[in-house]
């Protein structure tokens, strides 16, 4: 029985401002209720509040300590918070690393930034405020870092990477792309953008699809001069892991090739099975050893 276009029709007029609305929370998504804690995988944080580059604001992290000469500051996917890398900084740190967590602006128990525009400057600016922090910890001066971002925070990695000094290793799971407006219109297709129930209907699909793709693209501002140049300071120099799930239906394995290529000391390791932010549920064995084997070497020996 065919369906009828009448809900579709009515609710059209809405979809504007249904997709603006979502669009808003692609930057500034709810927070969780519920959140994991590291006894849950077995570590000891120590609470580490970070001055945000934001004056008077806080960005919140997690420190856990391993060796001193050695850290790596790890990232989360959008939407997210800090506890969703713990199974990463488990691994990291029975590995001996010091590995921090973070939570980005409007995400997990960070600040509030109620900006409209530029969040892909924003992320980056928060990263580098958490690296430059612990930079200067005198247990931590001279040690060598690695950045590790998953989906949004591989973008602000890869961003942050040239404005960032003393950085030995860089590892990116599942993105960046290439194109981020693309990726935003995955994320809309692949459902982990949720449409309201009254605009999936047609014609009003169609309408919000059509809003909410510019508003999107606008609230994130793909950076100039994306993605960076080789030749930028840090790019040529740094080592740089790419992973992706060959059913990654957000950021696709030539997408992440394509964005790799140039680097000259860039790998690209294609998991089998696995989707957006999934590699290392498919085998998380062999993906532990793989981040690890890359750190090593790139790092050096943890004491």
């Amino acid at each position: 029985m065919k369906r009828s276009p009448l809900p579709g029709v009515l609710a059209a007029p809405i979809a504007p401002v249904l997709a603006a609305l979502v669009a808003y929370r692609v930057c500034h998504p709810p927070r969780p209720k519920r959140t994991k804690r590291p006894a849950e995988f077995g570590l000891t944080a120590r609470d580490l509040p970070v001055p945000a580059p934001v004056p008077g604001r806080t960005l919140d992290a997690w420190l856990f300590e391993g060796d001193p000469a050695r850290v790596v500051v790890v990232g989360h996917g959008i939407g997210l918070d800090k506890s969703r890398s713990l199974l990463h900084a488990r691994f990291l740190h029975q590995a001996g690393y010091t590995v921090v967590l973070f939570d980005f602006r409007n995400h997990g128990r960070s600040f509030t930034d109620r900006g409209l525009t530029k969040f892909s400057e924003r992320f980056a600016d928060d990263l580098i405020a958490v690296v430059r922090h612990v930079q200067a910890m005198p247990e931590h001066a001279g040690a060598g870092f690695g950045l590790y971002g998953f989906s949004m925070s591989s973008f602000a990695v890869l961003h942050a990477l040239g404005r960032l000094s003393g950085i030995d290793a860089v590892v990116c799971d599942s993105g960046p792309a290439p194109d981020p407006d693309r990726t935003i219109r995955n994320l809309l297709r692949s459902g982990m953008v949720p449409v309201p129930e009254p605009v999936r209907a047609a014609p009003a699909r169609a309408v919000f699809d059509a809003v909410f793709r510019p508003l999107a693209a606008a609230s994130t501002s793909t950076p100039p001069n994306w993605p960076p140049a080789p030749a930028t300071p840090g790019y040529a120099t740094v080592p740089m892991l790419f992973l992706v799930g060959d059913q990654d239906a957000v950021v696709g394995v030539d997408e992440v090739r394509g964005l790799a290529e140039p680097y000259p000391l860039a790998e690209v390791v294609v998991v089998p099975g696995a989707g957006h932010m999934r590699p290392i549920a498919v085998d998380p064995g062999h993906y532990s050893t793989t981040v690890l084997e890359f750190l090593g070497k790139a790092m050096g020996q943890v004491g």
